[in-house]
């Protein structure tokens, strides 16, 4: 019986190590997908403001606010 008892304490002490492996991992992947959300939200930001820019700077003709004649 003491056997059992030790057999299943030495089982879960190593799901208990395994998953704070896992948890570690799983934390450092996420803070790394967080700083990656970040750059591309900054990335994207700035081309927002560069499309905007070209846009208010080209001719209205060019611009793309006309329709076409045959509509």
């Amino acid at each position: 019986m003491a056997k059992d008892i030790r057999a299943q304490i030495t089982r879960l002490e190593t799901l208990y190590t395994e998953q704070e492996y896992t948890i570690q991992a799983l934390n450092q992947i996420t803070i790394r997908h967080d700083h990656e959300i970040s750059q591309l939200r900054s990335e994207l930001e700035l081309l927002n403001r560069q499309y905007r820019d070209l846009k208010e700077n080209l001719p209205p003709q060019v611009a793309g606010d006309e329709k076409p004649p045959h509509y």
